[in-house]
């Protein structure tokens, strides 16, 4: 005689067998998804670093932001690039959005025009730089939207608890210093 139910012990089996396969897929999901913001906040960073560096180059780029970290800040009306209280207009900011490709920044900008990371949280710039001597840093908070350590909230005023005694990196973040 033929058997055409399941028993339970299969029934669950089966279950169990389809639940770790969609965890798999979500983690591999999560992962990917996550690296490739990563990847579009590094292609951000360099582009602006691109921006800046072509800037300062020609001696356009001025002390903005003393010891602070600011925002930064795309206006396409006006034609200038804020980074807190200073612009950056005239010759500066041709070359500024030549370099960065004005044309597709429009995705990286959130509702108040600041240029923003794969997060959607702004990136902060500071000039001179405290760990690019004589440059300039570029710095996205990184997946948990905090600067520091996954557990700890540094406002961007003290990134410089960035790195251990040692020079070690103690944080998610993104930067064009690393």
């Amino acid at each position: 005689m033929k058997k055409d139910n399941f028993t339970l012990i299969e029934i669950l089996g089966v279950t169990a067998l389809i639940i770790i396969l969609l965890l798999i897929g979500v983690g591999a999901y999560s992962y990917a998804v996550d690296s490739s913001r990563e990847k579009s906040t590094r292609a951000t960073i360099i582009r602006l670093e691109n921006a800046f560096k072509m800037i300062q180059d020609r001696g356009l780029l001025q002390v903005t932001t003393g010891s602070a970290y600011v925002k930064i800040k795309f206006d396409s009306e006006n034609k200038e690039v804020s980074l807190g209280s200073k612009e950056i207009s005239g010759e500066a900011w041709k070359l500024f959005v030549k370099a960065v490709d004005a044309d597709s920044i429009d995705s990286i900008l959130d509702s108040d025009n600041f240029i923003c990371d794969g997060w959607e949280q702004p990136l902060y710039l500071r000039f001179p730089g405290k760990f690019n001597r004589g440059g300039f840093d570029i710095i996205s908070a990184g997946s948990d939207g905090k600067f520091g350590s996954e557990n700890e909230d540094v406002p961007a005023t003290e990134i410089g608890k960035y790195k251990d005694n040692a020079g070690e990196l103690i944080c998610d973040d993104i930067a064009n210093f690393l």
